[in-house]
């Protein structure tokens, strides 16, 4: 019988010991942040995908950030993140920024069991600077946004994504852009797109083309809180253009109702068409033209601040003359006979610098060769 006891005693000391060394191994925290990132960004070796663990990996782990939120991460070619916001009914802007990762921002508004509700016109590649991407709305208060970032053009590395809110400060959250500029942008009703030209000293036209958003453009000049040069309407479209100063900056605003537009930049000279492809002229200028009892032709002159004259002759087109002073949009002055026979003639006093818009027409049901000249 005391053989029987010791051997219990014995058994039960050892059954007490190895359960107090399990209590000491702990346990494995299956929510643990895999790469070790306190701050939860996302730096796994997965590229940010696939791996539950990793904050941002996934749709159902985002990383939530709010207005002032300002973060590097790294991303594979083939990886993606999400971060999660919540709105606060004002506009926002979400972009990121780094010169390393061709970057591809998409927007949802939604996540149910049905499914994403993809916002409308939510995605962008290239609005940032560079290759980095841009999206700007005004966001519903208390409204749930996912935000997914991928890499483009096989591209990987750091990129920092930024949430920040617009500001009428025309020297912040600006897109740089030169000649040859062709982008397209998103905008929501009540957004705001700022961008920055260095003037070339040529002639520079700002357009925007696209048959979804009804934009409108306005240009500020140096550190000048009033708008200059009165845009000229394409349809939904708008566009300006003028001689630069060289190393001068310009601001152009562009807003619009809710859609893609792209905004092109670009050099050259009109031909004549309309107010907006109006042909460039001097003083000294003498052309023939052909124009229809129907037609119009334009022509832009820059003031001298002297006594200019604008004439036609020829005896076949019954010319009509009237110019538009852009600071005032439409000047009052105009001219039927005052020239040679049914020519017209138009004399004044320009304004040094100003932009004068000249539009010849054919009255009478007359037709046919006129020459234009400017003295």
């Amino acid at each position: 019988m005391k053989s029987f006891f010791k051997i219990f005693r014995v058994t039960a000391v050892v059954v007490l010991i190895g359960f107090l060394m399990a209590g000491c191994v702990g346990y494995t925290d299956d929510d643990d942040d895999s790469d070790g990132n306190s701050d939860g960004s996302v730096t796994s070796t997965d590229g940010g995908k696939g791996n539950s663990k990793t904050p941002g990996s996934t749709s159902e782990n985002p990383i939530s950030v709010n207005v002032g939120y300002s973060a590097s991460h790294t991303i594979s070619s083939t990886g993606e993140h999400w971060f999660k916001f919540t709105g606060t009914g004002d506009p926002v802007i979400f972009e990121t920024t780094g010169n390393v990762v061709d970057t591809y921002i998409q927007i949802w508004d939604d996540q149910s069991s049905i499914g994403w509700s993809y916002l409308d016109v939510s995605t962008n590649d290239d609005g940032g600077e560079g290759k980095n991407a841009l999206c700007s709305f005004t966001t519903k208060s208390g409204k749930t946004y996912w935000i997914k970032i991928t890499a483009k053009s096989s591209t990987a590395g750091t990129y920092t994504f930024v949430v920040k809110a617009p500001t009428s400060n025309l020297r912040t959250n600006l897109i740089t852009v030169s000649v040859g500029n062709s982008s397209s942008h998103t905008i929501f009703s009540s957004g705001t797109h700022w961008f920055r030209f260095t003037g070339t000293g040529d002639r520079v036209f700002f357009e925007t083309e696209g048959n979804v958003v009804n934009t409108s453009i306005s240009i500020y000049i140096g550190d000048s809180t009033s708008s200059s040069y009165v845009p000229v309407s394409k349809g939904n479209n708008k566009g300006i253009n003028f001689i630069t100063v060289s190393g001068t900056t310009y601001y152009i605003n562009i807003t619009g109702n809710s859609g893609t537009y792209t905004f092109i930049v670009r050099n050259g000279t009109g031909d004549g068409s309309s107010r907006y492809n109006a042909k460039e002229v001097t003083k000294g200028y003498s052309s023939s033209h052909t124009i229809t009892s129907s037609g119009e032709h334009w022509f832009i002159y820059s003031g001298t601040g002297n006594k200019d004259t604008f004439k036609t002759t020829g005896n076949a087109v019954d010319t009509y003359i009237e110019a538009d002073y852009e600071k005032t949009y439409f000047y009052p002055r105009w001219d039927d006979n005052s020239g040679e026979g049914s020519n017209a003639l138009l004399s004044f006093t320009s304004v040094l610098g100003e932009n004068y818009w000249i539009k010849i027409t054919a009255r009478n049901s007359t037709s046919g060769s006129y020459t234009f000249i400017v003295e």
